[in-house]
Order: structure tokens, then C-alpha cells, then sequence
């Protein structure tokens, strides 16, 4: 079974967080999983590329910096 990498999440989120200055740092391991920071702060470890986390990811974004993904 191939791996595959989910693209619709990769470039509408985590293109997203690039735009707006965060640091999404793609595991060597696993090219599923991003590890995500801006500005050397709070590490949000291991989102995997799916729309699954997404509610997490949102959560931890605004809980840690006050960002919400929903209006960008």
C-alpha cells in the first residue's frame, strides 16, 4: 500500500500558516506530521495532514496565538 499525502490540507492550511509567519516544520520520519511555531513560541508537535486534526489544530492556534485559521 502507497503512502499518500493529503494536499488539499497541506496547501490550504498549512499554506495558510506559512502566509501569516508560522514555521511548519515537516517530520523526517513521517511526511504526514508537521510540527508548528511562530516566532520560536509554543510548539504545536505532530498535526497530521488530514482535515481530521483540524479542529485541534484550530483550538491550539487560537489557545496559544490568539490566531484564528477561520478568517484568513
Amino acid at each position: 500500500m502507497a503512502k499518500h499525502y493529503n494536499r488539499k490540507f497541506v496547501k490550504d492550511i498549512i499554506g495558510t500558516l506559512k502566509k501569516n509567519g508560522f514555521d511548519c516544520v515537516q517530520h523526517s520520519n513521517n511526511k504526514n506530521k508537521y510540527d508548528i511555531s511562530k516566532n520560536g513560541g509554543y510548539v504545536v508537535r505532530a498535526v497530521h495532514s488530514g482535515m481530521s486534526c483540524f479542529h485541534e489544530l484550530r483550538r491550539d492556534l487560537k489557545e496559544y496565538y490568539n490566531f484564528n485559521i477561520n478568517e484568513h
